[in-house]
């Protein structure tokens, strides 16, 4: 009677560790390594737990310093970590702090933890193609944790792919992109570019000398409206052009954050929206800040400046499509993406303007066309990118920034603002709406491109184990 007793006990002991154990995997569910993992029988010893874990740690704020959304983060540290045999792992990010607990049944805990410490704005799509692989090959099993560590050091010391000018020319044709969607002319445009290096070189400066973001962006937002004032004060610009480089203000917001705000709001990871709340909302402070210090110091020019309105002028359709694809080449460049990321970054910017222009047709509301748009981003991302070998940050990224970015809302909002017009705060009200529907539709199209996804791997046969995430080569 008691052996049977404690044999009921030892296989009740035994369901509970292996429900406990699987429990992680259920956070897997509707991202691309749903399915993709499972738990290892027994258990790590100290020694190979510790290597797992440090591993996974490094590798988490890798994909922070990055631009990973937050879920992303999560989905593919738990993903690596139980393929490398931690079988009873729990995981919590807050802020910018990755806390791992190994705690197996009937063996000491182990606890490890380590904090992202950076304020800069992180755009690196080379580097999150990288580990994206590096993630799918451990994944896929083909790769133990040495080695894994070992690519990692790898994609750590690799220099970026482009030299500061290509990024910073990137970046100019993305300004020259947005003056042409906001009615600018071709010389607008040009000068956009030369006004974006100004305010791009100033950054870099600041920075080299650890001045404060808050400080930098109020700068750069300076440079902008100064450099505009003076253009038109010397007659080579006309007030209507100087308002549309102003637009450009939408440039130098921190786009990777601005995005992810919403999107971890969504998925609740609530401290962390709220950590990227504030740095978006210091962001827009800083620029507001600039805008101000321009209109005390130079007011009589600056009436020039704000008195415009600007009308959006359509564009011919195949005028909009070609101004929003080369605008997501110019950020896919400046975001370091390498040039097997251009044909994908081409392709998002044409899909993302096609269908913002065409549900702006239809339902004449701006916020939930680029709510559209943003959705057909996520689920594109989540269908091709698995085939395409690149994390889906490369399709939404460059085609959000291509053809959704705000920039009549955030020009209306900072510059009315910073004279106290009337119906300020309805243009930032504007301004927040239409950025928060991005991160909102890509959220909605991720779940409903995993979904698609799912549904298609069930239907099809398969000859073998299907690893649709794993890449052949790093």
């Amino acid at each position: 009677m008691d052996d049977g007793a404690e044999r009921d006990e030892g296989k009740a002991r035994r369901k509970q560790d292996d429900r406990e154990g699987r429990e992680v995997l259920d956070r897997l569910k509707h991202t691309a390594f749903d399915g993709s993992v499972d738990i290892s029988p027994g258990t790590l010893s100290a020694r190979d737990a510790r290597r797992v874990m440090d591993f996974a740690l490094r590798l988490g704020q890798e994909l922070f310093l990055c631009g990973f959304d937050t879920h992303a983060i999560e989905s593919s540290v738990i993903a690596v970590s139980t393929q490398l045999g931690l079988n009873h792992l729990e995981i919590d990010i807050t802020a910018r702090t990755i806390h791992l607990q190994y705690a197996p049944p009937r063996a000491a805990p182990a606890s490890m933890m380590r904090v992202t410490r950076t304020g800069a704005d992180p755009r690196d799509l080379r580097r999150m193609a990288a580990l994206h692989r590096l993630v799918n090959h451990v994944v896929a099993g083909h790769l133990d944790v040495r080695r894994a560590a070992d690519a990692l050091r790898r994609i750590q010391a690799t220099p970026p792919f482009w030299p500061w000018w290509a990024r910073t020319a990137g970046g100019g044709v993305l300004a020259a992109s947005v003056t042409l969607q906001v009615g600018g002319s071709v010389g607008a445009a040009l000068t956009a570019v030369a006004v974006l290096t100004a305010c791009d070189r100033t950054g870099w400066l600041l920075l080299r000398y650890a001045v404060p973001f808050f400080f930098v962006i109020a700068t750069q937002a300076a440079v902008a409206v100064g450099l505009g004032i003076v253009l038109f004060q010397t007659g080579l610009i006309n007030p209507y052009s100087t308002a549309v480089l102003a637009a450009n203000l939408v440039v130098l917001l921190p786009i990777v954050p601005l995005m992810a705000l919403p999107q971890d709001g969504i998925t609740g990871y609530s401290l962390m929206a709220a950590t990227r709340a504030v740095n978006v909302t210091t962001a827009l402070a800083g620029m507001a800040a600039g805008v101000v210090t321009v209109a005390v110091l130079v007011d009589e020019a600056t009436a020039d400046l704000y008195a415009p309105r600007i009308d959006h002028a359509a564009l011919p359709v195949w005028a909009g499509l070609l101004v929003s694809a080369i605008g997501a080449l110019g950020n896919c460049v400046s975001m370091g993406g390498t040039r097997r990321l251009l044909p994908v970054a081409l392709a998002a910017g044409v899909l993302g303007g096609t269908v913002n222009m065409a549900m702006a047709q239809v339902v004449h509301v701006p916020a939930f066309a680029v709510f559209c748009a943003a959705t057909a981003l996520g689920v594109a991302a989540a269908v091709f990118s698995p085939a395409l070998r690149v994390p889906s940050a490369a399709v939404i990224v460059p085609g959000a920034a291509g053809a959704l970015l705000p920039s009549l809302q955030v020009y209306e909002s900072l510059t009315q603002l910073s004279v106290g017009r009337d119906g300020a705060g309805t243009a930032a009200l504007l301004a927040l709406l239409s950025t928060a529907a991005i991160g909102v539709g890509v959220v909605a199209g991720n779940l409903i491109g995993n979904a698609l996804t799912r549904l298609a791997n069930r239907w099809r046969p398969r000859s073998g184990p299907v690893r649709t995430t794993a890449s052949r080569s790093l």
